[in-house]
């Protein structure tokens, strides 16, 4: 009968010095490792050559936004009468409201009036939106824990590769595209401040507006839909709702640069495990930068 090296004693008349373990050449070439099962090599992890350390496996951040609730509900109720069924004019009903927008030769300053609308509608609905969401968004900055690195490096180039595209529509166009509501963004900074603008148009709507196209339409409504098919969904709805002033009646290429921006966001949305915290961050940045673009440099040009 042949002895299995491994459980010979290595040191026969005395225990090895403390400190010191049995040296592995002791063991015949062929025989297994110890700790192995007899006849199986040592495991390793998916994908990595033998020989190669093993890494530990990522587990993906994927975030609950739950069921539809009746908060949502009214939440949305109160956008699509604000912005669609014009529950925003009803703030010039307000007595004295139009006055304070009005010249001495009875014109209406139109771009500081479109603000004060502005302001007063984002304000009901972000705390609203607040109301609603506020704990789901405040979880799914959890996202940023796996990568959080590449996840924010990435930000900048989602939107660079968004300029691009539009750039390349400009030119192919050959001549600039701005939209109505672009146009109106554009008259207002030239009457209100810097700071009230970046209250409203990049933080206020940035967030209200991901919250009904992202967390409602893909977050929850994928519980019931297939995700991609709620994917172009909120791509469509959020182009078109950037067209309500006009009566929906606009140049289809105007849609372009609405299309690219929501197709960068709704793809973010379900690769960071539909973090509504990150697709805010990223659609604040885009905000930001047009804001900051119109306030220094279309001075300069026009």
């Amino acid at each position: 009968m042949i002895q299995d090296p491994r459980q010979a004693p290595q040191y026969p008349h005395s225990a090895p010095p403390p400190g010191q373990q049995p040296a592995p050449q002791d063991i015949p070439p062929g025989w297994p490792k110890r700790g192995q099962r007899y006849g199986h090599p040592a495991p390793q992890a998916a994908g990595i050559p033998p020989g190669w350390p093993g890494r530990a496996q990522r587990e993906r951040i994927v975030m609950d936004p739950g069921s539809f609730t009746w908060m949502d509900l009214a939440t949305v109720l109160a956008y699509v009468l604000i912005f669609m069924l014009g529950g925003a004019a009803v703030v010039a009903l307000i007595p004295g409201f139009m006055d304070r927008f009005t010249d001495a030769d009875g014109t209406v300053n139109a771009g500081s009036f479109t603000f004060a609308v502005n302001l007063i509608s984002y304000a009901v609905l972000t705390a609203l939106v607040l109301i609603a969401c506020w704990r789901p968004f405040v979880r799914s900055f959890r996202t940023f824990r796996d990568r959080g690195w590449l996840k924010g490096g990435l930000i900048p180039v989602v939107w660079f590769a968004c300029i691009m595209v539009n750039a390349l529509v400009v030119f192919a166009a050959g001549e600039p595209i701005k939209s109505a509501n672009q146009l109106a963004i554009e008259e207002m900074t030239t009457q209100v401040d810097f700071l009230p603008m970046v209250l409203v148009t990049v933080l206020m709507a940035p967030f209200v507006e991901e919250y009904v196209f992202r967390h409602l339409m893909i977050g929850k409504l994928s519980r019931y839909i297939n995700v991609w098919v709620c994917v172009v969904l909120s791509m469509v709805l959020f182009a078109m709702i950037h067209f309500i002033s006009t009566g929906f009646r606009f140049n289809p290429v105007e849609l372009i640069p609405y299309l690219t921006l929501a197709a960068a966001i709704c793809v973010a949305y379900v690769l960071t495990g539909k973090s509504l915290a990150y697709v805010v961050i990223l659609h604040v940045f885009n905000n930001l930068v047009s804001i900051v673009v119109a306030y220094t440099l279309l001075p300069l040009v026009s």
